[in-house]
C-alpha cells in the first residue's frame, strides 16, 4: 500500500495589494499530528524549500486539505 499525501493549504495575510496570499504544502499522512486542545496542526512537508521543517498551522487559518 502507498503512502498517502495530503495537499496542505493555509491563508497566510493580506499582502501589499490588499489580497489575503495562500501558502501550500505536500506532506504525507504519517507526518500530520492535531493538536486538538492547542488548535493546531503539525506536520512536517516532503518537499520545496521547507522540506523537513516543522510546521505549525493554526485550525482558524487551514484553507484546504486534500488527498493526492
Amino acid at each position: 500500500m502507498s503512502e498517502r499525501k495530503y495537499l496542505i493549504e493555509s491563508r497566510r495575510y493580506n499582502g501589499d495589494d490588499g489580497k489575503v496570499s495562500f501558502d501550500s504544502w505536500i506532506t504525507s499522512a504519517n507526518v500530520i499530528e492535531v493538536k486538538h486542545e492547542e488548535q493546531y496542526i503539525v506536520f512536517y512537508p516532503l518537499e520545496g524549500e521547507n522540506a523537513g521543517k516543522k510546521h505549525y498551522i493554526p485550525f482558524s487559518n487551514v484553507y484546504i486539505v486534500r488527498e493526492l
